[in-house]
């Protein structure tokens, strides 16, 4: 009997032992490895669903008019509502070799159908907190500051604050370690929201810390995107860090395999200490970001800010907004705002974060205006450069007018499909004036945008996810030494990348870009 009950412990220990050796090695690869294995089962899905639907066609004639009908009715939605014409032209394709299924991509697609109901939420949180936003005041002479901040207030209801120390990162690596620093200082409260939380030496180190500061009785509220952090976090590790008194919650819960209709992700960085100390930024709690691992066998580049002082408020605004509407309490707004300690700086700062969960496309109005603004130079650091129609002629625009327009990608990709699209837009970009950067040996996942005026920093690629369907954030500022920071960052891209003319492609890729570029909106 007692042989019996080992063997069997025995043969328990080893199927978890090779659980968790699967899943290490799993941890362990290469970020495109990943993403190419998570767009194969995407397809994968599509396939099945495919089939479902052909089936269900073949045997019901009623199900296939219905839904030969409701595609038309997404046709003509699309025509209506959708502002930017070659997102309208790529929808009508979908639509026409969908065989009349295509309206279920557009329903989980479109956040006016598929968010609409959880807006109202929003709006609740929204009304709540309002009270606790302070006097809208921008300091200084700029016209466009002005407009750009009246912007960011009425579409998105962010205030621009002084009394802000602003500290620019150009890599992940010191933007932790000095975060590590803050968190040691935490006596009241810690947020953090993150898109992706992956095992590994980096989260290793944060749960450390916050699980003594969650013991020493500092309340810590901690945020992560359920689909981004799939396959890299384990629910053992979750049940450690709520064990150690630490408050987890998981934002878009994956609950079934079929995961099309969990677009609207949380792709925020976000991290409060006391109302104190903030953080925003491109990067992810991850080793590959600071390079502890080597991700696509090339070296990881991020940007980040440091903020100290009034400005922390609007982080911890929209923390908290987020926070209520995952976990389902209410918050008392007006406990964690107001705990700062001013500093002597005048800039305008303006923290602010966007998402399905108002009507403006915000992030992407970000970006438009500091585009329009922009009379003596543009430089823009993104992983992706997928704009729309319009932001693609502003772009054009701008260098032929004579502005300074240059943008920094990555000489390394990390979603093959996504940098053809890329690649073909910064090759049409430059033949229109446009100087275009790569960085070697680097996968470059800053987002960082740079003029005359002003600097943003954060979460929001230059692609329609980011703009339409994810929830992001970032950091608007007119402060002239995080400007000169920023600046020397991109001059040093500029300095070791030579610009080199536009890649000549064979006819099999030039097609395959064609067919992406038509279908790019909808990426």
């Amino acid at each position: 009997m007692e042989e019996t009950e080992i063997s069997v412990r025995r043969a328990s220990a080893d199927g978890a032992g090779k659980i968790k050796s699967i899943h290490k090695r799993w941890v362990d690869f290469p970020t495109g490895a990943k993403a190419l294995f998570t767009d194969f089962c995407i397809v994968l899905q599509l396939a099945v669903l495919a089939c479902l639907y052909a089936f269900l066609s073949f045997v019901s004639k009623i199900f296939f008019y219905v839904s030969l009908a409701l595609t038309l009715l997404s046709a003509i939605h699309a025509l209506i509502f959708e502002r930017d014409p070659q997102a309208k032209f790529s929808w009508l394709v979908l639509f026409a070799v969908s065989f009349g299924c295509g309206y279920i991509v557009y329903f989980l697609a479109d956040k006016r159908i598929c968010y609409g109901f959880k807006r109202r939420r929003y709006s609740k949180i929204f009304a709540r907190s309002e009270g606790c936003i302070g006097k809208f005041s921008v300091n200084g002479n700029s016209a466009t500051v002005l407009c750009d901040c009246e912007y960011i207030r009425d579409k998105g209801g962010y205030i621009p604050y002084d009394g802000t120390d602003l500290k620019y990162f150009h890599d992940a690596a010191p933007l932790f370690t000095e975060m590590v620093a803050d968190l040691e200082k935490a006596e009241h409260f810690i947020f953090m929201e993150y898109f992706i939380v992956s095992e590994g030496r980096l989260l290793e180190k944060l749960i450390e810390v916050l699980s003594r500061k969650a013991a020493e009785g500092v309340e810590v509220r901690f945020l992560c995107d359920d689909v981004g952090s799939q396959g890299v976090l384990r629910g053992e590790t979750k049940k450690r860090i709520k064990s150690a008194g630490i408050k987890f919650k998981v934002f878009a819960k994956l609950l079934t395999l079929f995961s099309f209709g969990l677009n609207f992700r949380d792709h925020r960085k976000i991290v409060v200490i006391d109302g104190k100390y903030g953080y925003v930024g491109g990067c992810n709690i991850a080793d590959d970001c600071i390079n502890y691992r080597k991700a696509q066998g090339a070296r990881w580049k991020d940007a980040g800010l440091r903020l100290e002082g009034a400005a922390v408020d609007g982080l911890s605004l929209c923390f908290l907004r987020q926070w209520e509407f995952a976990a389902r309490e209410k918050t008392d707004f007006a406990k964690y705002l107001n705990n700062y300690v001013k500093t002597p700086n005048v800039s305008n700062v303006v923290p602010y974060g966007g998402g399905p969960e108002i009507k403006e496309a915000l992030c992407r109005g970000v970006y438009e205006n500091v585009i329009k603004g922009a009379q003596e130079k543009l430089y823009i650091m993104t992983p992706y450069l997928i704009p729309d129609g319009k932001l693609f002629k502003m772009l054009k625009e701008k260098a032929q007018n004579g502005v300074d327009v240059r943008i920094a990608l990555p000489a390394v990709p990390d979603y093959p499909f996504i940098y053809l699209v890329t690649r073909s837009n910064a090759d049409r970009l430059q033949k229109c004036g446009v100087k275009i950067f790569y960085a070697k040996n680097t996968f470059l996942h800053s987002k960082v945008t740079l003029t005359e005026n002003s600097l943003t920093v954060g979460s929001v690629n230059m692609d329609m996810r980011s703009f339409y369907q994810e929830f992001d954030n970032g950091v608007y500022t007119d402060d002239k030494v995080a400007m000169n920071a920023a600046e020397a960052d991109f001059n040093e891209i500029f300095a070791a990348n030579p610009e080199r003319p536009p890649e000549k492609r064979n006819i099999f890729v030039k097609f395959a870009t064609a067919v992406l570029r038509v279908v790019s909106p909808l990426m």
